[in-house]
């Protein structure tokens, strides 16, 4: 198999112990203005509600990759926003997008039938001619609880992505690490932000959640491997099509996981179960 860049395919496993604090999809299409009208969502909620029963409608935001980190900003545009009754699954409906997000990721085949089965619906009441953006990206925060995080970073993490940070010149001195690549493949491209975060806390929570339900693990420091995989070529809007990218961006990110994140401390931290 063939996976970006040339990073080894790894086959199929399961993290037992998994670090995943949210999975998203975005995709992005031709945009609908029509959504924009409350009426023209009754349809789409109707065949969604017993899946998604839950929903109000908030204001749109949208991610800024700044030289300071990550920023959200507010975007005119309201969305319709769809909750299961578990509060675990949210889907996000807008005049531009479809997107699904969880924090309690069980299975890729589930979360892509899920996802599969919203574009399809928009499909059926929207019809949107293209597809302009498709996007899959997985949040994994590998909480540290040696008594020395830092080793336990050098421990877990593949020294040619750690690269300065987990030198043996630097790692005493270090206080935190951000850093960002990005990957150009034939038909797809991936960003990916990591580094150390020894304060711990979270990068995906609302702040004002975490004051409600509190999350003692949340006081360990963490290493951060955000993984996206994506690809912003406009073509015809397609349900096989998005399944068909998904599927591959998922190969694409559970190769790079495995190249980044030692063997060693997948089996014996993270309970790796190989499928």
């Amino acid at each position: 198999m063939r996976t970006i860049g040339n990073i080894p395919f790894a086959p199929p496993f399961q993290l037992e112990g998994h670090r995943l604090a949210q999975v998203l999809c975005q995709i992005r299409f031709s945009p609908v203005l029509r959504i924009r009208q409350d009426d023209a969502v009754i349809g789409f909620q109707e065949a969604i509600r017993h899946t998604y029963p839950r929903y109000a409608k908030q204001q749109g935001m949208e991610l800024l990759i700044t030289p300071g980190g990550v920023q959200q900003q507010s975007v005119p545009t309201a969305q319709h926003r769809f909750d299961d009754s578990d509060g675990i699954f949210t889907a996000i409906l807008s005049p531009e997008f479809i997107a699904l997000e969880t924090s309690h990721y069980t299975d890729i085949d589930d979360f892509v039938g899920r996802i599969v089965h919203l574009a399809a619906t928009v499909d059926e009441y929207y019809g949107p001619d293209e597809l302009q953006r498709v996007g899959l990206r997985f949040i994994n925060e590998i909480r540290l609880t040696a008594p020395d995080p830092k080793t336990e970073m050098r421990d877990a993490i593949a020294p040619v992505l750690l690269g300065a940070p987990g030198s043996d010149e630097l790692v005493d001195a270090l206080a935190s690490a951000q850093q960002l690549l990005e990957l150009t493949g034939e038909h797809s491209r991936m960003l990916i932000r990591h580094g150390l975060n020894p304060q711990g806390g979270t990068t995906v929570a609302d702040p004002q959640a975490l004051v409600n339900q509190p999350r003692p693990e949340l006081v360990h420091p963490f290493y951060l491997l955000d993984i996206d995989a994506f690809s912003e070529s406009p073509i015809r809007y397609s349900v096989e099509g998005i399944e068909a990218m998904l599927r591959e961006f998922n190969e694409d990110t559970r190769s790079f996981f495995a190249w980044s994140v030692r063997e060693n401390y997948r089996r014996t931290k993270l309970g790796q179960r190989d499928v």
